[in-house]
């Protein structure tokens, strides 16, 4: 099973339709948001997803509110998740987690930093960066295979979209 995995959207409307269209064009099953999404405009775009749409509240996300109003598959972190039987923990920030919470976790999701990272290992780590491009320029997402835990950084910039 391949996900596809967003964070740090912050309202940019058009990096957003960048990841839908992106992702709407690979087979996938779910899309995991890693929060700061903002406000709950920029939500209805990503809800025009084809995947399954899962997420989490980052710490810029005041209007919790209507951003349920919108998508009542959000949550807060740290969120466990179990997808093709691998457990999945998403959050905003590392900081927030517990070691015993690492325990028998295979794939830990973050994000907050803005930077694409991944780190092999049991837990395999990984951040998308940020999808708006706000902060370094470059507006990022992933793709991981559930199956061979390989994560992708797709680089939206260099996507074509015809």
């Amino acid at each position: 099973m391949k996900i596809g995995i967003i964070a740090d959207t912050h309202d940019n409307i058009t990096a957003i339709q960048k990841a839908v269209h992106f992702f709407n064009t690979q087979t996938l099953k779910y899309v995991i948001h890693a929060g700061d999404y903002v406000a709950p405009f920029s939500l209805k775009e990503l809800m025009k997803l084809k995947a399954r749409f899962l997420g989490i509240f980052g710490n810029n996300d005041g209007e919790r509110r209507g951003l349920l109003g919108v998508c009542k598959d959000i949550h807060e972190p740290p969120y466990d998740v179990i997808l093709d039987s691998k457990h999945i923990i998403v959050t905003h920030m590392l900081e927030s987690l517990s070691k015993r919470s690492k325990m028998n976790t295979d794939v830990i999701i973050s994000a907050h930093t803005h930077v694409p990272e991944i780190k092999q290992g049991n837990p395999l780590y990984i951040n998308p960066g940020e999808c708006c491009g706000w902060l370094n320029g470059k507006s990022t997402v992933m793709m991981l295979d559930l199956e061979t835990l390989r994560p992708e950084i797709i680089d939206l910039s260099t996507v074509s979209f015809r």
